[in-house]
């Protein structure tokens, strides 16, 4: 009799179990889903809220850490943002989104060593998707950031390892036109500007910048379609 009631107190207890175990599940991908969606509409302390209930039921789901960071990054806590994605780093150091989230974080911290540490990482890391333009993004951003600090001559370097790897059509080649026109490297932002127009003849940026830059070094502007 006392073997019987043990046997049945054990079935109770782990039904029992199984259906909190269940429960906890449930409610962690019920937070999840609506923090997700808070994130999504633009409501970042919503998001966070929510998807640091759903952790507390399941603490290990790496995607919700990773939506919590960019939550934490969206409503203004870069130190909680940046604790997060340090963490996951740990496990994922090639990870090129993890790395451009770290830059950017960086950036806005004025750490400036780190932050160009972590671009350089992001344009050479693993993405989801599209990585060739993932990194080309990335290592855009990164001349970007060069530049705005005044460095041109290695905001120079980025733009022509960038434009080694970019991918070919007008629109990225105009975009590289830019940025060296930025970084004052007139002559590489004219030859990447009439790339871009001969790829597409029609493409108003690489136009105008062609003849914004052909009018600084005095050269004739191109006319639509009949890049110089």
């Amino acid at each position: 009799m006392l073997v019987l009631s043990t046997v049945a107190l054990y079935a109770i207890t782990s039904i029992l179990f199984r259906s909190f175990s269940a429960r906890r599940v449930a409610l962690g991908q019920q937070f999840a889903a609506s923090g997700q969606q808070a994130l999504s509409r633009g409501d970042a302390e919503g998001a966070v809220r929510d998807l640091r209930i759903s952790l507390s039921y399941a603490p290990e789901k790496t995607s919700s850490e990773l939506l919590l960071a960019e939550a934490l990054a969206q409503a203004h806590h870069p130190d909680q943002a940046t604790a997060y994605f340090l963490g996951l780093l740990d496990e994922q150091p090639a990870d090129g989104f993890l790395n451009l989230q770290l830059a950017r974080l960086s950036r806005q911290r004025k750490d400036t060593q780190p932050a160009i540490r972590y671009y350089r990482a992001a344009a050479v890391g693993n993405w989801s998707g599209d990585s060739m333009m993932e990194r080309f993004h990335a290592q855009l951003e990164l001349a970007d950031y060069l530049t705005e600090l005044g460095d041109l001559r290695s905001a120079r370097a980025e733009l022509l390892v960038a434009a080694a790897d970019a991918p070919e059509d007008a629109a990225a080649a105009a975009r590289i036109g830019q940025r060296f026109e930025r970084a004052n490297d007139l002559q590489d932002a004219l030859k990447f500007y009439e790339k871009a127009l001969k790829l597409d003849p029609k493409d108003t940026d690489a136009l105008n910048g062609a003849r914004r830059v052909m009018d600084e070094i005095g050269e004739a502007s191109p006319t639509e379609g009949t890049p110089q």
